[in-house]
């Protein structure tokens, strides 16, 4: 399988401290039969200013302790990008890049309020032939307190990608009672472990997608070729619809089916 969102290189981020933690998450992703990840170190300006340049060594060097080490997960590189009004300039500069060098962009927000100018960067984006993925939209507040507000993304014609952690109940009822009403809505177009440890947030991808296998198939075979698509920078075929408002109020029984 393929993880395609995940902090694991060493030291440059919030996520793996150093090579040890590294190796570690690595074991923990091939006991989880992840043989594929696609690295996601922060690129947020003054925070983690990850280039990408920098990030192919990173790569290069986890690949080769992972051979040493007798791991059999291929790493591949990628970012995270905290969206905001450099980002048009930074992908243009060549400072950030989408997964594996393809068109599909991780793009994040922050949890709390969606920026005025959000749908616009994504739009600007969309110009320059990125293909967007927004992350773990069901962690961000204004999107699990009112799952409707993700419209906004689905007219730009995002996909999205949902947590493991989020899937298992790690980060709370509320996300995970999200997560599932964005599977069972057709807006999950990849599931990744977005690990950043050996603990709680862990290279954990089988486990989620062991649950998901029992009750949606077909969302367990679809967020697989979708992430191989990413990696070969393949076309995304979907047909995602907007989440509907639930009626409400006295007559609201004259709307159900």
């Amino acid at each position: 399988m393929i993880d395609m969102h995940c902090h694991i290189l060493p030291g440059i981020d919030d996520g793996s401290k150093n090579v040890e933690m590294s190796i570690e998450m690595l074991q923990i992703a091939e006991k989880n039969r992840t043989d594929k990840i696609i690295v996601t170190p922060h690129f947020y300006r003054g925070y983690f200013e990850n280039v990408y340049s920098d990030v192919l060594k990173h790569v290069e060097n986890l690949n080769a302790e992972a051979k040493k080490n007798g791991i059999d997960v291929e790493l591949y590189p990628g970012q995270e990008i905290f969206a905001d009004k450099h980002t048009l300039e930074e992908y243009k500069r060549g400072t950030i890049h989408g997964l594996n060098d393809s068109k599909y962009l991780l793009i994040e927000f922050p949890m709390d309020v969606l920026p005025e100018d959000a749908l616009d960067i994504i739009y600007e984006l969309k110009i320059l032939g990125v293909r967007p993925i927004i992350a773990h939209p069901e962690r961000y507040i204004y999107i699990w307190q009112k799952l409707t507000n993700i419209n906004k993304f689905v007219e730009e014609g995002c996909l999205f990608q949902i947590n493991t952690s989020s899937i298992l109940g790690l980060m709370g009822k509320h996300i995970r009672e999200a997560s599932y009403s964005l599977i069972e809505n057709g807006l999950c177009n990849f599931i990744a472990s977005d690990a950043h440890s050996t603990g709680k947030r862990c290279p954990n991808l089988g486990e989620a997608m062991k649950e998901i296998k029992k009750d949606y198939k077909e969302v367990y075979n679809q967020v697989q070729q979708n992430a191989n698509c990413v990696l070969t920078n393949e076309e995304i075929h979907v047909n995602m619809k907007k989440i509907q408002e639930k009626k409400s109020g006295i007559f609201s029984f004259l709307f159900k089916k």
